[in-house]
């Protein structure tokens, strides 16, 4: 016979086991944690972009549609509690993409790819994670002073109309 208490020990850790597996699916962007929610990430990783920090919480690929590449996103938490969505991307605009291809060769990380749009004088670069990308963009505000340099953050999901 199994002893109860074993049962009992075995039937909690599985649920526990479960709880945390769905608290972890359940972080949909533009969600609001709560302080306890929050307090379970404080060892996690802390990013700073210029005066604003963001905890990450988790990183991996998603797939696009059907024979499309997968795409790394991570996801984040800035200090209102707000979960967001980051494609690893820096955005780069109001400079000639020809000065954005200097400086990105200069760039201690490099991207996993580039998307160059001359006409508009914008270009995104995608790094491998969200830290790479924040550093890239420091480095290309130092490098391209008049350039406008963002990591975009997601914190809602189009919906169509």
């Amino acid at each position: 016979m199994i002893n109860t208490t074993l049962m009992k020990t075995v039937a909690l850790a599985a649920l526990l086991s479960m709880a945390s597996a769905c608290q972890a699916a359940d972080l949909t962007v533009g969600k609001h944690l709560s302080t306890q929610e929050l307090t379970q990430y404080a060892s996690a990783p802390t990013v700073q972009i210029e005066s604003q920090s963001f905890k990450v919480l988790s990183s991996g690929t998603r797939t696009k549609a059907a024979g499309a590449a997968s795409s790394a996103v991570t996801q984040v938490v800035n200090e209102r509690g707000v979960v967001g969505e980051s494609r690893n991307e820096v955005v780069v605009s109001q400079v000639s993409v020809d000065s954005v291809r200097q400086a990105v060769s200069s760039l201690p990380a490099t991207p996993v790819s580039a998307e160059y749009y001359g006409h508009l004088n914008i270009s995104t670069l995608r790094f491998a994670s969200f830290q790479d990308a924040v550093n890239a963009r420091a480095q290309l505000k130092k490098t391209l002073p008049q350039a406008r340099v963002d990591v975009p953050i997601q914190y809602a999901k189009p919906v169509a109309r």
